[in-house]
């Protein structure tokens, strides 16, 4: 029997055991002039990232809520005796034990037995768990113990039918981002509980080394109940981190109080200094409600930042950090400093500003990095001030001129309906080294790739390039590389020229290496990877093992000798296996191949299988890459960086002429920061979003929301279907062509 099927039986065994809760039951149900739901916010020492800013800013603009951001010592002192609920973020569960103490911990019990609500998530989670070898002191408020969790991506959980009965959340599915979670398991019976799983793992992640552990899959991911005559709802996962999954917060708040929560969004404003703020300690409570001011009266774009966005470049889109006094529960410098201290560097040098107090400023004077310290909160909002009304620099708004060196690298990269091509596309187009040109992929069979120096095969689907490419374009693209042409391929690029291990998935056969086919999908997370002897020489790495992003790329395992080849593996997974988005069961990846590189033929090939061009924390991986092929390493793009006052732009291409417009337009503008992201995310901070190509029905009402909240919508849409499509926007720009899209950004 399939041991996933085993354990959710026995899930619902326990579930079964546990009782029926009545859905009708609860706090007092709420209506528009009822009392403001009082709702408290721990954000004591261990409730720290970016769950807890986004607490704080849900509760500060939930309607007809007072929220009150409190500390272990406020617990102590009686502050949940007047409140309605208690909010635990996510962090560390340890110490969130140990910042209530034992004294603490009693009131929050005593607290929800008496008839309050408690929502806890992640950390929020464990701390209701019994106690352990690893979690001492835990609460004890529900029958569950530790599992072994770990890892961060975003994973498919799976709402039952008491979900929906209880707290009205749709029964199905859902994708939520995991960090480091627990897997509640069931154990003994807590007296004075009345509990039940409403929502378990659909998936499994376990990407962070060697270690072999239990599957995720089919263990409680929600729990939801009574304790005493109080109600609690708590998730091992993160569904605050995005505004998709907000209606499991509302279902959470239905269940606890009866009410019907809502909140807004706070929306970018054009010309609003973007400001980051630092989320890896945690904050207290003065810390705390200076992000309920921040997020209320939305003086400023904020947008909150940890120590893997910094690692991942996101200094690059914003104009100021806020680095605030922490409790010393985390070492604030990790944040801006340590492996971050380039990009920290490199942000101050440009004009950016940042601006710590309290332990953050110690940290700052420690590294001497130019970093202005300030008195307190109030004198770093008095700073931020001063700085959005300083003028900025005409210079740094005039169109940037790219020169390039006398005989560039001539790269060729394919464009793809993905547009996983942009991040590599932009690196190359805006370096003087290189000389980009955008294929279609019609343009191989017609010769576009002669004349070339280096082909760019990108993620996205391997069957659906080699079909577009067609037999006369697979052949013209074997005759470049054998024929002495270089060749970078990433995900779907590496399969592409992997040997056929599946009937109806063709391949080119370049190298004596296939996927291990048919389990190669394994979702999106961090995975590890070690470099081989050959691919610290190859690269000129020093690090040996590297953490890069894996998006259901391949694991290579050795084929059939190719004659006149030598390719070797240049890393290996370190990682077991992957598998966030359903529960078929993976086959293991450690030790297959992730990057391999060589001669075919004349030509000279790197393929990376997973995505080390997605975080800027790796994209040295990808300039290696270049060099090892071409010997010439790109230099790094100067457009990435915001200028102060740009206009946000967030743009989609659709197609060739899309692509080649935003290189030679959109990202030598500097009025305008195009920023990265896929799809609709991260819309609360753009100015405006530029279409190309079809809208997508189920994008209009997305849309649609971000212009009523004053942002704006460009669509580019140059046949009549396409234009029809695109006027269901009510308030879109519609063009027919690319003449007008800067002043429709501008206006």
């Amino acid at each position: 029997m399939n041991i996933n099927i085993v354990k959710i039986a026995c899930v619902a065994a326990f579930v079964a055991a546990s009782g029926c809760l009545a859905p009708e039951s609860g706090v007092s149900s709420g209506s528009a002039d009822a009392e403001p739901l009082k709702v408290a916010v721990f954000v004591g020492s261990g409730a720290r990232n970016i769950g807890a800013f986004r607490w704080l800013t849900i509760t500060a603009r939930a309607k007809n809520v007072v929220a009150t951001p409190i500390d272990g010592e406020a617990v102590r002192a009686g502050a949940l005796n007047s409140m309605d609920v208690l909010v635990m973020p996510g962090g560390s569960s340890v110490a969130e034990s140990k910042t209530l103490g034992p004294d603490g911990r009693e009131k929050v019990k005593a607290f929800v037995r008496s008839g309050g609500g408690y929502v806890g998530t992640c950390a929020g989670c464990c701390l209701l768990m019994e106690s352990s070898k690893g979690h001492p002191d835990m609460l004890g408020m529900i029958p569950f113990r530790f599992g072994p969790g770990g890892g961060k991506a975003e994973m498919s959980i799976m709402f039952n039918r008491r979900a929906n009965e209880l707290a009205g959340i749709r029964q199905g599915t859902q994708s939520v981002r995991y960090a480091e979670g627990p897997v509640p398991l069931p154990s003994l019976p807590v007296k004075d509980a009345d509990v039940e799983v409403v929502a378990t793992y659909n998936s499994d992640i376990n990407a962070k080394g060697g270690k072999e552990r239990p599957s995720m899959a089919g263990q409680a991911a929600a729990i939801a109940g009574t304790y005493g005559k109080g109600r609690l709802f708590v998730t091992a996962v993160h569904p605050e981190s995005d505004e998709d999954d907000h209606y499991i917060l509302k279902g959470a708040f239905r269940f606890l109080t009866g009410r019907e929560l809502e909140w807004d969004y706070p929306q970018r404003k054009r010309g609003q200094l973007v400001v980051g703020f630092m989320c890896d300690d945690s904050f207290g409570v003065e810390t705390a409600k200076l992000v309920q001011k921040l997020v209320t009266e939305e003086e400023f774009d904020v947008i909150p930042l940890n120590k893997a966005q910094v690692a991942a470049g996101d200094l690059r889109r914003v104009d100021a950090v806020l680095a605030p006094d922490g409790t010393k529960s985390a070492k604030p410098e990790t944040g801006l400093y340590a492996a971050n201290a380039g990009y920290t560097k490199e942000f101050l040098a440009r004009g950016g500003r940042v601006y710590a107090w309290g332990s953050a400023a110690e940290a700052a004077k420690e590294y001497e990095s130019g970093v202005m310290c300030v008195a307190d909160a109030d004198a770093a909002l008095a700073a931020l001030r001063a700085f959005a009304a300083k003028p900025v620099s005409p210079e740094a708004s005039r169109p940037l001129k790219l020169k390039k060196v006398q005989k560039p690298i001539r790269a060729g990269i394919f464009q793809n309906e993905n547009n996983s091509n942009i991040p590599i596309a932009r690196q190359l187009a805006l370096s003087p080294e290189y000389e980009l040109k955008v294929l279609a992929p019609e343009d191989y069979a017609r010769g576009a790739l002669d004349g070339l120096d280096l082909v760019i095969q990108p993620g996205g689907g391997c069957t659906k390039q080699y079909k577009a490419l067609g037999e006369k374009g697979v052949e013209a693209l074997k005759r470049f590389v054998r024929g002495g042409g270089k060749y970078y391929g990433v995900c779907a690029g590496a399969f592409l020229t992997m040997q056929q291990s599946r009937e109806g998935y063709p391949r080119l056969g370049l190298i004596p290496f296939k996927g291990d086919d048919p389990s190669h999908y394994r979702g999106d997370a961090p995975i590890k990877v070690e470099l081989t002897d050959d691919g610290m020489a190859a690269l000129g790495m020093t690090n040996k093992t590297r953490t890069v992003i894996y998006f259901g790329g391949p694991a290579a395992v050795p084929g059939e000798s190719v004659a006149d080849t030598d390719v070797k593996v240049l890393a290996k997974y370190a990682g077991r296996l992957i598998n966030t988005k359903q529960p078929e069961f993976v086959e293991e990846m450690v030790d297959k191949g992730a990057f391999l590189g060589g001669r075919v033929g004349k030509g000279k090939l790197f393929v990376s299988c997973p995505h080390p061009e997605k975080e800027e924390s790796t994209f040295d991986i990808v300039r290696a890459g270049m060099k090892f092929l071409t010997g010439v390493e790109p230099s790094a793009a100067p457009t990435l960086n915001r200028v102060r006052g740009a206009v946000s732009v967030r743009y989609r291409s659709s197609d060739k002429a899309s692509v080649q417009y935003l290189f030679d337009t959109l990202l030598l503008d500097r009025r305008i920061h195009v920023c990265s992201g896929k799809g609709l995310e991260g819309m609360a901070h753009t100015d405006v979003y530029v279409l190309t190509g079809e809208v997508k029905k189920k994008e209009v009402s997305r849309l649609e929301r971000f212009i009523s909240r004053g942002g704006r919508v460009v669509v580019v849409a140059d046949t009549p279907a396409e234009r029809s499509a695109a006027k269901t926007v009510k308030g879109a720009v519609v063009l027919e062509s690319y003449n007008g899209v800067v002043d429709a950004i501008m206006k």
